[in-house]
């Protein structure tokens, strides 16, 4: 099991938290006929199958340059194929909400965000909350009006969505773009990164927009809270972890890849009975 830091359960308690949602928590998933939706890497070996695997295209996914990768998948494909091919993977399978859906959402932060595509835990969360949910992506314009906290729970697309695909930041262009043309929304995650704690679940190391983020702030600022990622045991090893470490600031929570990462969702519910208990406690004590 994790053995989750008290400044985490803190962080979530005090709703000072933003909980990052990477494609290892949709893997949990599944749709009436058991597909699950596909990991970045998966999908760009799918699309680039489409494409007639090309050998330039196999040799990026291979030097795991996706973002290169995918910007040429896209331009052999054409932006409408590849628009279908997005919303074919992570919009039309119906995939169902998987246990560990739940116990996020119980967690009750403030704040949870997403590069994920596919709409599973969007269609869980606004379900459970009968709609209450804000959900916003890197093009609104209105974003400072729902990250201060209260009553609002704010679920953030970072990436966009596979409903609106057209929107999707996916390859090396659509970053470029985006930091340029969103930059109030960048600006925006970097004022959080400063002031709230980030929990990443199902997330890796090597997410390219994770990292730019990141190491522009701690080398911009030097100073800023720990952050925390959980990690399957054995997955990357100690030296590329501690490089991590020390360019983004982030510790590392490992777990138990066995049993379709159980270990995960079993700890995840430990969080929410921990995070309960502590909201107890500062409300008796009434130090929030």
């Amino acid at each position: 099991m994790i053995q989750w830091d008290d400044a985490v359960v803190s962080a979530i308690a005090r709703r000072r938290s933003v909980i990052m949602l990477g494609s290892g928590i949709s893997r949990n998933s599944t749709n009436a006929t058991g597909k699950r939706p596909a990991t970045w890497v998966g999908f760009l070996n799918d699309a680039c199958a489409q494409a007639g695997n090309p050998s330039t295209i196999l040799d990026l996914i291979q030097r795991r340059d996706y973002l290169t990768a995918c910007e040429v998948i896209k331009n052999c494909l054409g932006n409408d194929v590849f628009v279908r091919l997005v919303q074919a993977e992570y919009q039309k399978p119906g995939y169902e909400a998987a246990e560990i859906h739940k116990y996020i959402y119980e967690l009750d932060s403030s704040i949870v965000a997403s590069p994920n595509f596919d709409l599973i835990y969007d269609t869980y969360a606004s379900n459970a909350s009968r709609g209450t949910i804000i959900k916003r992506d890197h093009t609104s314009n209105d974003l400072l009006n729902f990250v201060s906290g209260g009553d609002t729970r704010l679920l953030l697309k970072t990436h966009g969505n596979a409903d609106a695909a057209h929107n999707l930041i996916f390859t090396r262009k659509d970053y470029a773009e985006a930091r340029t043309r969103y930059r109030l929304f960048y600006d925006l995650l970097k004022s959080l990164v400063l002031t709230h704690t980030f929990i990443f679940l199902g997330c890796g190391v090597d997410d390219p927009d994770i990292r730019a983020l990141f190491e522009d702030v701690q080398y911009a600022y030097g100073l800023m809270p720990a952050h925390y990622m959980t990690l399957p045991d054995g997955e990357v090893s100690n030296d590329i972890l501690r490089v991590a470490s020390e360019a983004m600031k982030i510790k590392f929570l490992t777990y138990s890849p066995e049993n379709g990462h159980a270990e995960l969702t079993e700890s995840l519910l430990e969080l929410v009975s921990l995070v309960q208990g502590r909201r107890d406690q500062l409300s008796k004590e009434q130090t929030w």
